[in-house]
């Protein structure tokens, strides 16, 4: 979070605040997805102490003594958190980059960041933010983050050509390299364009990975529907690995 972050009047995410309700009574899977596309593109409001150019973050610790910082949704949910301090508490402006970024940074000792503790509070952990900052590709040096293999698995493509033979849902399959942002760590990415949604197309995508994986000379892979907005970037204008034979 760099220096100049602007002190701000008042914010709202209203959809936000209404989804993290939402998981409050249904935590599924796809409740989550739904408010993490949202928080991806919102602006939260950051408790800190200190000056500028040297704030304190306000943070919170679990049963196992993990420390996440405490973020906050829009103004009114900030306003009623710190309504009884006697002195005004001073915010700044972060959007979700900004809070991968001071989650990352080794200094800060965090697993992660919670928003609105104590009322919705939706926890984003360190392991599950390194993921989404892979594909949203934040920080490090700007360079590309998933892109094209020097050399593909030996047996994959006989693999992934079998699979298709047995699995009508899916009909293409593109095969990446991604390394995981701020390591040197790589995984394969695995896109897959396949029928169904929910529940149907988890199970399908959970299934290919568990295939792929003797075949990945010993590399851990994620595997994503072609539908999802960052896959669609990364395949676009890429030839699939393996495509269905209708013939």
């Amino acid at each position: 979070m760099s220096d100049d972050q602007k002190k701000i009047d008042r914010i709202e995410n209203e959809r936000l605040v209404a989804l993290m309700g939402k998981i409050r009574e249904d935590s599924s899977e796809e409740n989550m997805i739904a408010v993490l596309k949202e928080a991806a593109t919102a602006t939260f409001l950051v408790p800190v102490d200190g000056e500028e150019g040297n704030y304190r973050f306000h943070a919170v610790s679990d049963s196992k003594g993990l420390k996440y910082m405490v973020v906050y949704s829009d103004t009114d949910s900030f306003e009623v958190a710190f309504e009884n301090k006697k002195e005004k508490q001073n915010g700044v402006l972060a959007g979700f980059a900004d809070l991968i970024d001071v989650v990352m940074a080794p200094k800060m000792d965090l697993s992660g960041f919670v928003i609105n503790p104590g009322s919705e509070e939706v926890l984003f952990g360190k392991e599950m933010l390194k993921m989404i900052a892979a594909q949203m590709g934040i920080g490090g040096d700007g360079t590309a983050k998933v892109g094209e293999p020097d050399r593909y698995p030996p047996e994959l493509k006989k693999a992934l050509t079998g699979y298709l033979q047995i699995e009508p849902t899916v009909s293409d399959i593109w095969v990446r390299l991604m390394r995981e942002n701020g390591t040197d760590r790589l995984i394969w990415l695995i896109v897959a364009e396949a029928e169904g949604e929910g529940e149907p197309l988890k199970y399908t995508l959970e299934n290919l990975r568990k295939y792929c994986l003797p075949y990945l000379d010993n590399m851990d892979a994620m595997v994503v529907s072609s539908n999802e907005d960052f896959a669609k970037k990364v395949i676009e204008g890429v030839k699939p690995f393996v495509t269905r034979d209708n013939g």
